[in-house]
C-alpha cells in the first residue's frame, strides 16, 4: 500500500513537472529568453529524476539510485544556472564545470564506494540545499520593479524548498515522510509555476508597454507630418493663390475705372466675388494653420479664435482664460488649439444660437481646456468612442492627439443640459515632446 501510494505520488509529481517543463520551453520559443530555456531543461531533468527514482523504487537496483543523485544534483544547478541568467545575463564560465561534475564524483562514491549512509548522504545533500538557497537568495536579490513580484515568490519557494531539502538524511531516506514529501515538493512545485506564470504576465506587459509606446510615437509623428502638410498648404495658398487674387482684383480696379457704368457695375461684382474668394482662402489659410499661433502664441491664438467664432456665428461664447500658460511643445499647442477649434465646430453643429462657454486653466501639472454649450444635449449612451464609432472623425483627431501626448478627452452630456468636452493635456509631457 505505501510502495503504491508512493508510485502515486511520483506520477502526479511527474505530470506537474512536465507541464512546467512545457511551458518553459513554449516561453523560451516565444521569446528566445535563455532563463526561459535553462528552467525548461532544469525541469525536464526534474521529471528525468522522478522517473528514475520509480524505477529504483519497483527494481531496487542500486545503479538507477546513482543516476538519481546525479540528476537531482544537475536539476539544481540548472536552477540555479537559470536564476542567475534571469537577474545577471550571466555568461557561463568554465570554473562553473565543478558544479555539474561534483554529483557525478560524490555520487559514485557515495553509491559505490561508501557503506555509511550518513557519510555518503550529508554531503550531497548539503550540496543541494545550498545550490537550491543559493538560487533563492539570486532570485531575491533581483530588483527590477516590472518582475518583483514574481522573483519574489520564486526567491522565497526555493529558500524553503532548499531547508526543506536538508531533512532527507533525517526523514525521507528513511522512510518517514513518504508519501508525503513527494506532496510538499508538489506544492513547491505548483509555487514555482505560480511564480514562472507571473513573470510571463510580466513579459507580456513590458512587450504590451514598449508595444504602446511605439504606437504613440508614431501617431505623435503622424501629427507632426499632418500639421507640416497643413503649414505647407496654408503658405501656399498664402503665397500664391493668394497672390494671384490680388493681382486679379488690382487688374479689375485698372479696368474698372476706364469702363462703361454698365461694364462698370459688372466689374464691382466681379470685384466682390475677388473679395469672397481672398476671404475664403484667407478662412482656409487660417484654418490649415492659423498665422497668430505662429506669430503671437498659444493664448492669444486661443481668444481670436473664441473672439471670431463668436463674431461669425453671431452667438454668445465666452472666454474664461488666465493671463499666461506654462511653456509646452508645438504639438502640443497645436492640439489644444485644434481641440478647440473642433470642438467650437461641435457647438456650431449641434448647439445652434444656444449659448457657450469656454474655459482654459493651468495646473502645476496639466492644461485644461473645458468648453460647454447650453444646447440640447444628448442621452448618456453616447460616449466619446460611440460617438467615433458613428462616424464624428473630429473628435476621433481630437482623441488621438491629445493622448499621443498622454493626455485626455472626457465628454459629458445629458437631454436638454447642453454638452461639455474637457481635454487636459499634462504640462511635462507637452513640453518635452
Amino acid at each position: 500500500m505505501a510502495l503504491t501510494g508512493e508510485l502515486s505520488a511520483a506520477i502526479l509529481e511527474a505530470a506537474i513537472t512536465l507541464a512546467l517543463a512545457l511551458l518553459c520551453a513554449a516561453q523560451w520559443r516565444r521569446t528566445r529568453q535563455p532563463y526561459f530555456g535553462w528552467w525548461a531543461l532544469a525541469f525536464a531533468l526534474f521529471l528525468l529524476r522522478i522517473t528514475v527514482i520509480a524505477v529504483f523504487i519497483a527494481t531496487n537496483d542500486r545503479a538507477w539510485l546513482f543516476w538519481h543523485q546525479v540528476i537531482t544534483g544537475w536539476t539544481a544547478v540548472a536552477l540555479l544556472w537559470a536564476a542567475i541568467v534571469f537577474s545577471h545575463a550571466a555568461a557561463w564560465k568554465g570554473r562553473y564545470w565543478l558544479l555539474v561534475a561534483f554529483p557525478l564524483l560524490w555520487s559514485y562514491v557515495a553509491v559505490i564506494r561508501l557503506e555509511n549512509f550518513v557519510l555518503a548522504a550529508v554531503p550531497a545533500v548539503m550540496f543541494l540545499s545550498a545550490a537550491t538557497l543559493w538560487t533563492g537568495i539570486v532570485l531575491l536579490r533581483y530588483r527590477r520593479d516590472e518582475t518583483r513580484g514574481a522573483s519574489t515568490l520564486l526567491g522565497w519557494t526555493f529558500l524553503l524548498w532548499g531547508l526543506h531539502h536538508l531533512d532527507y538524511t533525517f526523514l525521507r531516506a528513511r522512510g518517514e515522510w513518504s508519501p508525503w514529501g513527494y506532496y510538499i515538493d508538489i506544492l513547491f512545485l505548483l509555487a514555482v509555476g505560480a511564480g514562472i506564470l507571473l513573470l510571463v504576465n510580466a513579459d507580456l506587459a513590458s512587450r504590451l508597454q514598449v508595444r504602446t509606446l511605439e504606437l504613440e510615437q508614431l501617431s505623435r509623428r503622424m501629427v507632426r507630418q499632418h500639421e507640416e502638410e497643413r503649414r505647407r498648404l496654408s503658405l501656399e495658398l498664402h503665397d500664391e493663390t493668394a497672390q494671384v487674387f490680388a493681382s486679379v482684383k488690382m487688374q479689375l480696379g485698372v479696368v474698372r475705372e476706364r469702363a462703361e457704368p454698365e461694364m462698370a457695375r459688372r466689374l464691382d461684382r466681379a470685384l466682390e466675388l475677388v473679395d469672397e474668394g481672398m476671404r475664403g482662402i484667407r478662412n482656409v489659410t487660417n484654418d490649415l494653420r492659423p498665422s497668430l499661433l505662429d506669430d503671437l502664441g498659444l493664448l492669444p491664438a486661443l481668444r481670436s479664435m473664441v473672439a471670431d467664432f463668436a463674431e461669425r456665428r453671431g452667438v454668445n461664447v465666452t472666454l474664461d482664460a488666465p493671463d499666461a500658460l506654462p511653456v509646452l511643445s508645438d504639438e502640443a499647442e497645436v492640439a489644444l488649439f485644434r481641440a478647440l477649434q473642433e470642438s467650437l465646430s461641435n457647438v456650431a453643429r449641434h448647439a445652434g444660437d444656444a449659448p457657450a462657454h469656454v474655459e482654459i486653466r493651468a495646473t502645476s501639472d496639466d492644461v485644461i481646456l473645458r468648453v460647454a454649450d447650453r444646447g440640447p444635449g444628448f442621452g448618456g449612451e453616447h460616449s466619446l468612442a460611440r460617438l467615433e464609432a458613428e462616424g464624428h472623425l473630429g473628435l476621433a483627431g481630437m482623441r488621438e492627439r491629445i493622448t499621443a501626448l498622454g493626455g485626455e478627452v472626457l465628454l459629458k452630456s445629458s437631454p436638454g443640459a447642453g454638452v461639455a468636452i474637457v481635454i487636459r493635456i499634462p504640462v511635462s509631457e507637452g513640453s518635452s515632446v
